[in-house]
């Protein structure tokens, strides 16, 4: 019987229960979960209809630089969108609304060649529990226009009903190489022998697939199959039950689940869910070694090392007999069978002596977070840290003391989570033109709201008005206040705004609009 574990959690001093459940379709229990918490407050705006998620901000030291990316789902369902935020809260650019069962996770910048882009997972989520779907990766360039779809099509990809996409790309991984391929994953639902686990000897499982695809070409540059490496890989490592799953095609036993990979060097750092292991894949698809969080594996694992239901495992950077391996530590399993505190855990591996040793361990201990799905590991300069905790929708930064110094919180617990979190320099300079919306206010007064979404740069707004549409002149100069900024001007017809660029007095201009006659 499919469950979930009855674990207390406290936000705000509100507290939420993960409340026990029967098997129902994820829709239901995602329903079930959000009648059960108060809505989120979101924000508004005068000259768009975008509705991003009110930030409840605490900050008890310095940051470092950066803006917050992240691609909440859940309630309300208009927040589903990429989104660059600032620590303050303020929006700085929307990304395109979702709506169920679209969704859009994994948003953050990386690097493509000589440039800064964006990346994004974009597809039809068949799981919202388990956050398994199918999709293709966009990439955007700093106008926020889509430079590259990366996608797969290719074999014959069987689903649990049979349908079929135009893609096949999971939700787990979107990961840019130096070599200008992206790693992605996929899933398919493939025939096994599951009587060593005691299942059916011709039963069901859902294999997880890695993929090296040029993103040029979108040719596959390398695949590997968890199922194909089953010697090496048996099911009975597997912490996940069967219950009840394998039996047929449409409830295949989901025994893996691949959530994070990196090309690191020429090797594949794999992280597995239900293994609570990491692995090493050469070129060649064969194991290098393998660690296991519980039981350690190829290794010997050393005081507060132990970790399991891990995302985001990353290799930080490696030494001639070793690595420093990072991770998203959840340590909570969606079945209830493991209970504590969600970290953020740096590894040390030592390839030679096979010795795993923790280097440091982040969390707040007055504020423990339970993350059972979903999360990240970002590590920043000066040592600091940065944290997104998936299915507990906040972000948290750490110092080099482990002192947290910065959380946002962007919704609910039960109702809203992002896959992964990051804090990110990014100068977006859309090709889009600045929004404005004018209004009278009476008294002789007009109410003007400007906004550009995405634009990072400038730092004015100048203001243009007249009684006729041909007839403008600049009536004031404002500095920018967040997203959108207001202004008063006296009483005329038509407005028009300019976007200006500091000291380059460059400008952007909008459309010209009507002044409307109510606010």
């Amino acid at each position: 019987m499919w469950f979930y574990q009855t674990i207390p959690t406290v936000l705000f001093g509100v507290y939420y229960f993960r409340v026990p459940v029967t098997a129902l379709p994820a829709v239901q229990i995602a329903a079930r979960q959000m009648s059960l918490a108060p809505r989120w407050p979101t924000q508004s705006f005068k000259t768009t209809n975008f509705t991003p998620p009110v930030l409840n901000i605490s900050r008890s030291g310095p940051t470092e630089e950066g803006l917050l990316f992240f691609a909440p789902l859940g309630s309300p369902p208009t927040i589903a969108a990429p989104l660059i935020m600032s620590d303050d809260g303020q929006l700085i650019w929307n990304g395109p609304v979702q709506s169920f069962p679209k969704a859009a996770l994994g948003f953050q910048a990386q690097k493509l060649g000589n440039s800064k882009v964006l990346t994004y997972w974009n597809g039809i989520s068949d799981n919202v529990s388990q956050q398994r779907g199918y999709g293709a990766i966009s990439i955007l360039d700093d106008t926020y226009t889509e430079i590259h779809h990366v996608s797969l099509d290719r074999g014959s990809f069987v689903t649990t009903d049979n349908a079929t996409y135009d893609s096949y790309l999971d939700v787990h991984e979107d990961f840019i190489t130096d070599r200008e391929t992206i790693i992605v994953v996929a899933t398919n639902v493939t025939r096994a022998d599951l009587s060593s686990v005691g299942g059916p000897k011709n039963g069901w499982i859902l294999d997880c697939l890695l993929y090296e695809i040029d993103i040029k070409t979108n040719e596959v540059r390398f695949s590997w199959s968890a199922y194909e490496h089953i010697r090496d890989i048996p099911f009975n490592q597997s912490l996940y039950p069967l219950h009840g799953t394998g039996y047929n095609q449409s409830v295949p036993w989901n025994y893996f689940v691949m959530n994070s990979v990196q090309l690191f060097g020429d090797n594949y750092i794999i992280s597995s869910r239900y293994y609570c292991s990491v692995y090493s894949v050469n070129s060649e698809g064969n194991l290098n070694w393998h660690l296991q969080g519980q039981t350690g594996g190829d290794f010997h694992l050393e005081s507060g090392t132990q970790f399991c239901y891990q995302h985001d495992v990353r290799a930080e950077s490696s030494e001639s007999n070793g690595l420093l391996l990072h991770m998203h530590n959840n340590k909570n399993d969606d079945l209830g069978a493991s209970v504590g505190p969600t970290t953020g855990l740096l590894l040390s591996l030592d390839l030679e002596s096979r010795q795993a040793a923790a280097v440091s361990s982040f969390s707040n201990p007055k504020d423990q977070i339970y993350s059972l799905f979903m999360g990240s590991y970002q590590p920043l300069n000066e040592g600091h840290v940065f944290l997104g905790h998936g299915y507990i929708p906040q972000v948290v930064e750490f110092d080099a003391t482990g002192t947290e110094v910065y959380a946002a919180t962007f919704g609910n617990v039960n109702t809203t989570f992002s896959y992964r979190a990051f804090r990110q320099a990014w100068l977006g300079q859309p090709n889009t033109l600045p929004d404005t919306f004018a209004c009278a206010m009476g008294n002789g007064t007009t109410a003007v709201y400007m906004s550009w979404n995405g634009a990072t740069a400038y730092t004015e707004w100048a203001i243009y008005g007249g009684k006729s549409a041909d007839s403008l002149y600049m009536m004031d100069v404002v500095d920018r206040t967040g997203f959108e900024t207001q202004a008063e001007i006296g009483s005329v017809a038509f407005v028009q705004v300019a976007a200006v660029v500091g000291n380059t007095r460059l400008s952007t201009r909008s459309s010209v609009v009507a002044v409307q006659q109510k606010c």
